[in-house]
């Protein structure tokens, strides 16, 4: 008791303290407010995306098969469906596999469709996630083989906005992707998978079609008893063989935590700006502890007084540090707040960069480490200044002022040691930001290859099974299109797979009685599509109306493939063989695109290839539009104010179920695609700037 009493004395002794030095105070506390704040802001993303335990049961034990290549030590998640059959019955652990990522769909109910998130997964994925069904059950293995039902278990949400609610739901049929399915189950309030879908159909894993490529990811839960060693060494024998046969190189498979795999892309970014955080944290503790040291010159009399009537050197250091730590709580309780602003400030930003959506509310755990951050910060910052003023000169203090006492020339090397240190790290984080900026600006400046301007975008899926055939999908793209070149105001419009900067569709050829072509990004367009976006043609022709299904197979090229391709002679009149044989009619100039291949960086000018939409089969239309969903662009002669409901109701009146995901302009299409390096440079170039000011102040404070 008598410890509490004197510690409760010395905090309202220094409260009292602080309150006569408002302009101090107050000024330590915004530092630490800024800096506690930064902190909270960034530990409340790394906590949501990497810390936080994911919400399945026993998330510990779930795993991801990952392919590991011995010469980089990297690590790839994409799974054939050979490596499926080979890893299946691996008796460590329980497997399912499932599309790496969701797709566009169209959901009808009660005449009103709605474009939801769709992910195709096998049967045993939510066995091995924990978490069963709400209601009805998950698919069966007879549901999850070639041709088999068609079923779909429905996220909460789905279940709830379109269907009532309704507690009968199981059995009754929904429309979905064009034809009939029966719903199985519904999930429970607030399951997430680890893709954001509406709902989920059977995989209907093959090693034929997009199973013969890398497009399955494979995930598991360890059986009981098994250990992470014995799982690990069971997935590498049973991989041993399609791993030698699908790779040159020397690889395994093995497992991962599921938290991590998820997590990869996502981890080191947000490693880099943690770590930032904490230098302008400790760039801040600098600071306040050179002010502390400072003042406790002009204190130099008070505490040689208190010495001289008896108060110990430990009594004044716990007072000092008592003064330390209510400003650190004044500090801590402001940074919150600022934190919280800050998370919702760039909450765009954290959602385009590293998934992270919905409320971020201020858990116990975001506020435990707040706490603990104050109180290291206390500690950091006050105990240099105690000591050093509980060393105060009494006979120079009491007679001199004591002036020099404590502040003076063999005081000084400390402050100065630690303002070194805070420019130090302020230039680090500014050179950090500086690259970061440069690289984002590099990819803006580029040259995007075709204008932009007063051009409108939206995708629709046609993962659908009304439209397999070439006729009925080209049929969809004729009419409505000419219903939207109808409408005052639109110039020209036109089809394609993928949009500018996204990521197309990647394939392999080769020249007819030449040399391979080995991966090129490929799209198909509409006649009126270089029209449209005002793509430069470089020599030779564009599509016309006359590249129909009856006519000859025809290929445009763009420059980047001509540098790589066929640098020593003419393309044109070249036949190609590429989803058919074709001859290459024009080239066009570059514009920016995803590779999904290479080292290209986000955007690039890939090697690229258009094929007219007319001349696709429709094989071929069902097969990317499993991956890919097509969109309508637009060209106005101005505004854009109201287009977006013109094109929707050209397309609704040739099929009133096909409802537009998304309307977009170019510039929003760029900036989805430079999300996360957008998100890294502002975040960044923030904390830098935040860094320089504090620098800027310890150094005027030393003065």
């Amino acid at each position: 008791m008598l410890h509490f009493d004197a510690l409760w004395r010395d905090l309202r002794h220094a409260a009292r303290v602080l309150l006569k030095s408002p302009l101090f105070t107050l000024s330590a506390v915004l530092t630490l407010a800024l800096c506690i704040g930064a902190n909270t802001a960034i530990y409340t993303v790394v906590d949501r995306v990497l810390l936080r335990p994911l919400p399945y049961p026993e998330p510990d034990r779930l795993a991801e098969v990952m392919t590991h290549f011995e010469r980089s030590g990297s690590d790839d998640d994409s799974q054939t469906g050979g490596a499926w059959l080979a890893l299946r019955a691996a008796p460590a652990i329980d497997l399912a596999v499932l599309f790496g990522g969701s797709t566009g769909v169209n959901f009808v109910s009660h005449q009103q469709a709605e474009y939801v998130k769709q992910q195709r997964v096998s049967a045993g994925f939510f066995r091995v996630l924990g978490v069963p069904p709400a209601i009805g059950r998950e698919f069966t293995e007879d549901e999850d083989r070639v041709n088999g039902p068609a079923v779909a278990v429905l996220s909460h949400s789905l279940w709830t906005r379109t269907l009532g609610a309704d507690p009968g739901v199981v059995g009754r049929s929904v429309t979905l992707r064009g034809e009939s399915y029966t719903v199985v189950g519904v999930m429970p309030a607030g399951f997430r998978s680890n893709v954001p879908a509406d709902v989920w159909t059977p995989l209907r894993p093959s090693t034929r079609g997009e199973g013969a490529g890398q497009n399955y990811a494979i995930i598991g839960r360890l059986r009981p008893g098994v250990t992470w060693a014995e799982a690990d060494g069971r997935i590498a024998a049973a991989g041993a063989a399609v791993i030698r046969d699908l790779y040159r190189e020397p690889a395994r498979e093995h497992l991962v935590p599921l938290q991590r795999g998820l997590t990869e892309d996502a981890r080191q970014p947000l490693l880099i700006l943690w770590g930032a955080v904490a230098a302008v944290l400790l760039i801040g503790c600098v600071n306040i502890a050179g002010l502390l040291v400072a003042r406790s010159a002009t204190r130099a009399p008070e505490i040689a007084i208190r010495m001289a009537l008896g108060g110990g050197r430990g009594a004044i250091v716990r007072q000092l540090l008592c003064e330390s730590v209510l400003l650190a709580a004044c500090g801590g309780v402001t940074g919150i707040a600022l934190g919280y602003l800050g998370v919702h400030l760039f909450a765009s930003l954290l959602e385009d960069a590293f998934g992270v959506t919905g409320d971020i509310a201020l858990d116990g755990r975001v506020f435990a480490a707040t706490a603990a951050a104050s109180l290291l910060t206390s500690l950091v910052f006050g105990l240099l200044p105690a000591f050093q003023a509980s060393r105060v000169n009494l006979r120079a203090a009491i007679l001199e002022g004591g002036d020099r006492t404590v502040a003076g020339t063999a005081s000084r090397w400390p402050r100065r040691l630690m303002v070194g240190a805070e420019v130090a790290l302020g230039v680090v984080l500014l050179v950090g930001a500086g690259l970061l900026l440069r690289t984002f600006d590099g990819l803006m400046r580029q040259r995007a290859g075709f204008d932009g301007t007063h051009v409108i975008t939206a995708t629709l899926s046609l993962q659908d099974a009304r439209y397999t055939t070439t006729e009925r999908v080209n049929q969809l793209f004729d009419q409505s299109l000419d219903r939207m070149r109808a409408v005052p105001g639109i110039q020209n419009a036109a089809v394609c797979l993928t949009l500018p900067y996204e990521r197309a569709l990647n394939l392999g050829g080769r020249f007819v009685g030449g040399r391979e072509i080995q991966i090129i990004n490929m799209t198909y367009v509409t006649s009126g599509y270089f029209d449209t976006l005002r793509i430069p043609v470089e020599r030779g022709r564009v599509f016309s109306d006359a590249d129909n299904a009856s006519a000859a197979g025809a290929i445009v090229v763009n420059h980047a493939f001509v540098k790589r391709y066929s640098p020593d002679q003419d393309p044109i009149g070249r036949q190609v063989v590429l989803s058919g044989t074709r001859t290459i009619v024009g080239i066009v100039g570059d514009i920016q695109q995803k590779a999904g291949w290479g080292n290209f960086g986000p955007v690039g000018a890939m090697p690229a290839a258009y094929v007219p939409a007319a001349q696709m089969s429709g094989g071929f239309f069902q097969m990317v539009h499993t991956w890919f969903s097509p969109s309508w662009i637009v060209r106005t002669a101005g505004g854009q104010a109201g287009v977006a409901a013109d094109m929707q109701r050209a397309v609704q009146r040739v099929d009133p179920q096909l409802p537009f995901a998304k309307f977009r302009t170019l510039d929003e299409v760029r900036g989805e695609a430079v999300a996360k390096q957008r998100a890294q440079a502002t975040l960044l170039g923030s904390l830098a700037a935040l860094a320089l000011l504090l620098a800027a102040v310890g150094i005027y404070g030393d003065r």
